[in-house]
């Protein structure tokens, strides 16, 4: 057994400063033959000959039973060798063998921070705080703060949160570990990376009628025989960035690198360059919803800490620009690790070792309240243990959670499996869920499959909330809709008639649409409805909200100068025949003045109203009808 111990020389240096401050103070046995076997042991650690050692201070126990100072050591030479049992035997024994000792506070922390790590916060907060009086004050915070753990772990053990990890079907955890799942906002897309044999790898598992389908190389573009893993990737599943170590030309010893979806294929990776990485190491990157903005961690210089959380947006130039520390309340001086932005945009979990929390690695989350991000709050047990908890990921309608497990499986080696679980009411209740819009862009003469710029904007403050394209070969999109509010969907491509779409969700959680969306060629007689008018019941003034539909077809007109178009209103049966026609000529004419306010040549417009002649649907219902009071645009 002595044989087995492997000593590092930080350790013996360690234990010599150990051995100088206890040499301050009388050791704690008048045993003559004791102390003689104590100090060859001590002397055999000088000389590294840490066999000799463990014995003689076996010996000097054998001597006298209640000798501190020995078992103090011997539960040092135990814990290096990550026997945690044996050096909390020794290191109670130490503190228990006399009411006072030379070792009895450094015992006390000793075992106190070995007890933590445990989990078993009652016995760790008995011997902390015995410890206390023995710490430098230049250790006292972070000393404290173990302490805190333990109160903290205690009481949160005793409000559980209830979650039951269901793994994922064996033809998905089907490597010898898999982690970091990241789903698309649709959730039928499951990215991972999967090691077998030590090599890392990223995969893409697809879901289908609820069942999960059997993973496969994400790319041979982007896998490698080097290591490629921790991904992210945006809400439409087109934008994933990971983690490349060594096996792509990089800055440092692990890079991020970006590919995009063009159809069923992605780009070769290009590196995102100095402004993200540097000459030390990159990864766990996070994308935004609309891939605009990555979180991710690094230890570079700069760093409050071990590894800290760094963001980074694209500029206006449409590049990413240069990255900066998310700041103390974030960042400590400890790790922190696993960055994950919610598909709302503002809430980001992750994970710390620098925290009051359960012990080791963490999961927390915080908000961002008008720029900047609030207190930390842990997830709670049992999401965390006493055991590091590394990464999280939530699904856009925050329902779902999904993270990597440990457990012993049948040949004794801890496997990492990717489980699932439903998120409690409590946490959900605590962020923003967000539901999607996703559908097909395509020429609504030929059907062809087009790439468009869409922009989703907050209608109440005229918020950009994202801006994505649909894809060039399939038309396919996909964007997120934060739950609450009205929001504006523009969807443009050069040639056609911008389509606006609006939805209303202030009272609609978790309320996913697919739509399809076919665009006009402007052409003769093309005719297109806008969407985000509005005006008051009975009345013609422009509505606030409307200025963002109104400029994008100032836009529209400007770029196609020579084009006349015909601006119309309608209105649906209520009331009477003059009056409607009346007030829909009296909207158009409020949108034509608006175009001409803005430079568009008013020799190019002309304003008509049609009361309820023209109705887009049959007037039965107060849906129809609403759809009836409408602005039209046809190209003469």
């Amino acid at each position: 057994m002595k044989s087995a111990f492997k000593i590092t020389l930080l350790f013996i240096f360690t234990l010599f400063s150990v051995q100088y401050s206890l040499s301050q103070v009388p050791l704690s046995s008048n045993n003559k033959k004791a102390i003689d076997a104590y100090e060859k042991g001590v002397k055999a650690l000088q000389d590294r000959n840490i066999e000799m050692a463990f014995s003689e201070f076996e010996e000097a126990i054998e001597r006298d039973k209640l000798f501190a100072e020995p078992y103090f050591y011997l539960g040092r030479l135990y814990e290096q060798n990550r026997q945690f049992g044996n050096a909390i035997l020794n290191y109670e024994k130490a503190v228990n063998a006399q009411e006072k000792t030379s070792v009895t506070e450094i015992a006390s922390q000793q075992v106190g921070q070995l007890y933590l790590k445990k989990g078993e916060y009652q016995k760790a907060l008995v011997f902390l705080e015995k410890g206390l009086p023995a710490v430098v004050p230049t250790k006292q915070s972070r000393y404290k703060a173990r302490i805190e753990s333990c109160k903290f772990a205690i009481q949160t053990e005793s409000k559980p949160l209830i979650i039951n990890p269901l793994e994922l079907p064996k033809t998905v955890n089907k490597f010898q570990s898999q982690y970091f799942p990241v789903l698309t906002a649709d959730r039928e897309a499951l990215i991972f990376t999967g090691n077998q044999d030590s090599e890392e790898n990223l995969y893409v598992s697809t879901k289908k009628d609820s069942v999960w389908s059997s993973p496969i190389s994400i790319s041979d573009k982007i896998n490698t025989p080097e290591n490629e893993g921790t991904a992210t990737i945006s809400a439409d599943g087109r934008t994933l960035v990971f983690t490349s170590c060594g096996g792509k030309k990089g800055f440092g010893s692990c890079d991020l690198f970006i590919s995009y979806k063009q159809g069923e294929n992605w780009t070769s990776p290009q590196n995102l360059g100095s402004n993200i990485n540097s000459n030390e190491w990159e990864s766990q990157p996070s994308l935004s919803a609309d891939g605009r903005t990555l979180y991710f961690v690094s230890d570079r210089k700069g760093s409050l800490g071990k590894r800290d959380i760094w963001v980074s947006k694209i500029d206006s130039t449409n590049l990413w620009g240069k990255a900066i520390n998310l700041g103390t309340t974030i960042n400590t001086i400890e790790d922190d690790l696993s960055p994950f932005i919610h598909a709302n945009g503002k809430t980001l979990f992750y994970s710390s070792e620098g925290l009051v929390g359960m012990g080791g690695l963490d999961l927390y989350f915080s908000e961002n309240q008008n720029g900047k991000w609030t207190k930390p709050e842990n997830l709670g047990f049992p999401l965390n243990t006493h055991e590091d908890q590394v990464a999280l990921f939530i699904t856009a309608d925050g329902k779902k959670a999904y993270y990597s497990l440990e457990r012993d499986q049948e040949d004794k080696y801890r496997r990492a499996k990717i489980v699932e679980i439903d998120v409690p009411e409590g946490l959900q209740a605590k962020f923003r869920a967000t539901s999607f819009l996703k559908g097909i862009v395509y020429d609504a003469q030929t059907k062809q499959k087009l790439q468009a710029d869409i922009e989703l904007i907050l209608l109440k403050n005229n918020e950009l909330v994202s801006k994505i394209n649909s894809d060039s070969q399939t038309g396919t999109y996909t964007s997120v809709l934060p739950s609450g509010g009205e929001y504006a969907v523009f969807v443009s491509k050069k040639g056609y008639f911008f389509k606006s779409l609006n939805f209303d969700f202030s009272d609609k959680i978790g309320r996913d649409k697919v739509l399809d969306i076919p665009l006009e060629p402007i052409k003769q007689n093309a005719k297109e409805i806008l969407n985000n008018i509005f005006f008051d019941t009975a009345k013609w003034d422009l509505k606030p909200e409307s200025t963002v539909e109104l400029d994008k077809l100032v836009t529209l007109l400007k770029t196609n100068p020579d084009v006349p178009i015909e601006i119309s209103g309608h209105t649906d049966d209520v009331g009477k025949d003059t009056d409607n026609v009346i007030l829909s000529q009296k909207r158009a004419k409020s949108v034509v003045n608006y175009l001409v306010e803005k430079g568009v040549n008013p020799t190019k417009i002309k304003s008509e109203g049609y009361g309820k002649t023209r109705p887009y649907l049959p007037n039965t219902s107060d849906e129809n009808r609403k759809l009836n009071r409408r602005i039209e645009v046809k190209f003469l």
